[in-house]
Order: structure tokens, then C-alpha cells, then sequence
């Protein structure tokens, strides 16, 4: 009895998440959209030159990753119809922001400081791979908190 009932559980939310695919259709258009964007954020970054663009690069890359979160979850949330999960993005540009400069940070520490770190110094890594990894939860824990937030009206 207990696995046919967690058996229909795991299907109904399936549905659910599905039943709004085209929150998800965007949702992954803007994820790759953000991936893209940090992997070419990296040239402009390095430890020798921080050019401004490459952190505006990030900080618009951990946007979409924030919005990209956020219109998946929205289709297990209140905010499941697309054009109600769009402008849920739009209400949430603020949290989104600040997400994408912990995104932007964090990415510059797990993937940027780390590898530019000499490996007698394991400790300093270390550290730079926990904060950055704390910070890029942070930026997820925004975008998830803001899925299950009640829209303003």
C-alpha cells in the first residue's frame, strides 16, 4: 500500500510540474542563456585584469539563473500560468539583483580565485571554495524563497 501511494505522489507532482511546461521551455532557455554568458564572462575576468564587463557579464548571468530557478518552480507554486511566472520575474528584479551579484562573487571564487590560488596554499583554496559555494547557494536560496513568495499586486 505504501508504495503504490508514494508511487502516485511522485506522478501527480510530475504532472504538476509539467502541466506549465512552457515555464520550464523559458526557464531552461534562460539558464543556458546564463550559462553561456559565465563561461564567456571568464576571458574578461582573470586574476590579473577584473574588467567591469565581465562582472557585468556574471551579475546579468546570475540574473537569469535566479529567473531561470524561479519560472521552474513557479509551475509548483501559485505563479504557474507563464505570463503570471514572467511577471513574477519583474516583481522580484531586486532579490534578483542581489542573487546575481552572490552569483557573480561565488562564481569568482569556486571557479576564477581557486584555480589561480598555487597549490601549497590548500588552505586558501579551501576557503575560496566554501565561500564561493556558500554564496552561490545564497543565490539559489533567493530565487527558490522567491518561487513560493506571494506575488505583490
Amino acid at each position: 500500500m505504501s508504495t503504490e501511494m508514494s508511487t502516485e505522489i511522485r506522478a501527480e507532482s510530475l504532472t504538476i510540474a509539467f502541466k506549465h511546461w512552457q515555464n520550464l521551455a523559458v526557464g531552461t532557455v534562460l539558464m543556458a542563456v546564463s550559462a553561456y554568458l559565465t563561461i564567456s564572462a571568464r576571458s574578461f575576468i582573470t586574476t590579473t585584469t577584473t574588467q567591469l564587463q565581465g562582472w557585468a557579464m556574471l551579475v546579468i548571468a546570475g540574473y537569469g539563473f535566479a529567473s531561470a530557478l524561479y519560472l521552474g518552480l513557479s509551475t509548483l507554486s501559485g505563479h504557474s500560468p507563464l505570463p503570471q511566472a514572467l511577471l513574477g520575474v519583474i516583481d522580484h528584479f531586486k532579490g534578483f539583483i542581489v542573487a546575481g551579484i552572490f552569483y557573480a562573487v561565488g562564481y569568482f571564487l569556486l571557479n576564477i580565485e581557486t584555480s589561480a590560488l598555487p597549490a601549497s596554499q590548500a588552505l586558501s583554496q579551501a576557503l575560496s571554495l566554501i565561500i564561493g559555494g556558500a554564496l552561490f547557494l545564497v543565490a539559489a536560496v533567493i530565487a527558490v524563497a522567491s518561487a513560493f513568495t506571494p506575488r505583490k499586486k
